[in-house]
C-alpha cells in the first residue's frame, strides 16, 4: 500500500468512525443532516481528492479514491461522498466550476434519486454522451421519501434545463456511469465484509444447545456461503477499478464491462449476504440497538443505487453481442489483463 493510501485511509478511519456513531444514525432518521460530519470530510479534502492539485484537489489516483469509497462502505457512511467527489471531478474535468456543497449524480444508469436533495448544492448531470453540466438543487422537483436505510431521498420526473455556462464536454476521462458503477460496488464490498465480520462475531459468541453457534455444520455452510459472496464481491470490485485506472482508447470498452460485471454482481450477493446475516443473528439483528440492519439496509439502498443486477447484467450481454465471435474472449479478459499490467 502506498504512503498516500495509507495516509487517506487513516484520514477516512478517523471521520467516518465520528460519523458512525449511534446518535448519527439516529438524527439521520429523523431527517437531520449530519453537517458536522460533513464539513470535517470536506475539510480534510476527501470530496476533491481526485481533483488535480492546481484545482485545489489532492490529485490521488481513481484507486486511491475507490480504496475510500470501501472504507465508506465498511462504516455504513450516511453521507453523499462518492456522488460529490466523482461529480466535482466530472465538472472540473469539463472545465466547469462546481457549486458549493454536497452534490447528487445523475448518469443514465437507473438513477432517479440522489441522497439529501435539501442539503445539495446543485445536481451534476452526465448525458452518458460526453457532456456534464449541473444545475442548482432548488431548480428541481423534488418528490421526497427515504431509502431502505431510512435516509432522505429525492426524486424527479423530468429535471430542468441546465443554463447556459454550466455545461461542457468531458475529456478523455471514464464516463459518468463507470465511475458511479465502480464507486458503488466498492461500497458494497466494504459493506459485504463488515456484516462477514459481525456475523462471524456473533456465532463464535453467541451460546445454543451448550456450544457456540460456529460449531453447527449448518451455521458453518452458511457463513462459508456468504463468506464466498464477500469474496467474490471484493475481487470483482478491485478488478472493476484496476481496469477504470487503466483506461485508454480500447480501454474503455474493458473498463465498461468489467464495472459493469463488478455492479452486477455486487448488487446480487446483496441479497443472500443480508438474508444469511439475519438468519444467523437471530431477532437480536433486527433491533435497533443492534449495527447490523445498518448495513444490510444500506446494501438493498445500494443494491439500486447506479444501476440495479438487471441493469449491468444487460450492459453485460449487450457488450458482449457487440464483441462478436471473435472479440469475445478478448473482451472476457481484457478487463483483468489491464489491471493487471499497471
Amino acid at each position: 500500500m502506498s504512503e498516500m493510501r495509507q495516509l487517506l485511509l487513516d484520514t477516512a478511519v478517523r471521520l467516518f468512525e465520528a460519523a458512525s456513531e449511534d446518535e448519527v444514525f439516529e438524527a439521520v432518521e429523523e431527517g437531520c443532516f449530519p453537517e458536522s460530519h460533513w464539513r470535517a470530510i470536506e475539510d480534510n479534502g476527501l470530496v476533491d481528492m481526485l481533483l488535480p492539485e492546481e484545482a485545489a484537489g489532492a490529485g490521488v489516483d481513481f484507486g486511491d479514491a475507490m480504496a475510500v469509497a470501501r472504507t465508506a462502505g465498511a462504516f455504513a457512511l450516511p453521507l453523499p461522498l462518492v456522488e460529490t467527489m466523482i461529480g466535482r471531478w466530472l465538472l472540473a474535468d469539463a472545465g466547469l466550476s462546481a457549486p458549493p456543497g454536497p452534490l447528487g449524480l445523475v448518469t443514465g444508469a437507473g438513477v432517479s434519486e440522489v441522497l439529501w436533495p435539501a442539503e445539495l448544492g446543485g445536481l451534476v448531470i452526465a448525458d452518458g454522451e460526453g457532456a456534464v453540466g449541473w444545475v442548482a438543487a432548488g431548480e428541481v422537483d423534488f418528490d421526497s421519501s427515504t431509502n431502505s436505510a431510512g435516509e432522505p431521498v429525492g426524486r424527479w420526473s423530468a429535471l430542468p434545463p441546465i443554463p447556459p455556462g454550466q455545461s461542457s464536454s468531458l475529456g478523455s476521462g471514464p464516463p459518468a456511469s463507470v465511475q458511479m458503477g465502480a464507486a458503488r460496488s466498492a461500497m458494497i464490498a466494504g459493506a459485504t465484509e463488515r456484516i462477514l465480520d459481525l456475523t462471524i462475531e456473533h456465532v463464535q459468541g453467541r451460546v445454543q444447545f451448550g456450544r457456540p453457534l460456529a460449531r453447527f455444520q449448518a451455521v458453518q455452510q452458511l457463513v462459508a456461503i456468504m463468506a464466498s459472496h464477500a469474496a467474490v464481491v471484493g475481487v470483482a470490485s478491485d478488478t472493476a477499478v484496476l481496469a477504470v485506472e487503466s483506461t485508454h482508447g480500447e480501454g474503455d470498452r474493458n473498463a465498461a464491462f468489467a464495472v459493469a460485471c463488478a455492479k452486477a454482481r455486487a448488487s446480487e450477493a446483496c441479497y443472500e449476504v443480508t438474508r444469511i446475516a439475519h438468519q444467523l443473528h437471530g431477532a437480536i439483528g433486527y433491533t435497533r440497538e443492534h449495527d447490523l440492519h445498518r448495513f444490510t439496509r444500506r446494501l438493498w439502498a445500494w443494491r439500486d443505487a447506479d444501476g440495479d443486477e438487471g441493469y449491468w447484467q444487460q450492459r453485460v450481454g449487450e457488450m458482449a453481442l457487440r464483441s462478436g465471435g471473435a472479440g469475445l474472449w478478448p473482451l472476457l479478459v481484457g478487463a483483468r489483463s489491464a489491471g493487471l499490467e499497471r
